[in-house]
């Protein structure tokens, strides 16, 4: 089995067992699994979950505007982290700065 297929595999299993109503352990042994490898697993899909959540790229779109004066801009991360910045900061300059986050 490649890991994809592993992936599947247990979310299937996960999926049983939460159907089932079963205690974890009392599931395993019906199941003849190994409960831990089954909590082993849970923990590393768990684990990945959460790695890809934090990796989400969260679109952002410049709009060009006139200005009439320059003003203060925050922005703020889902994190929790604050950038602010001169509305008269070239677009050029924000989007690098945009990259590097």
């Amino acid at each position: 089995m490649n890991k994809q297929q592993k992936i599947k595999h247990w979310q299937g299993i996960f999926e049983q067992q939460k159907s089932s109503g079963l205690a974890t352990i009392q599931f395993c042994r019906d199941n003849n699994i190994n409960a831990s490898t089954f909590y082993v697993w849970r923990k590393r899909l768990s684990d990945e979950t959460i790695r890809v959540k934090k990796q989400q790229v969260i679109p952002f779109v410049i709009h060009e505007q006139a200005f009439t004066h320059p003003s203060i801009i925050k922005l703020t991360t889902p994190n929790g982290y604050q950038i602010d910045f001169e509305s008269t900061l070239a677009h050029q300059a924000l989007a690098k700065l945009l990259s590097v986050l």
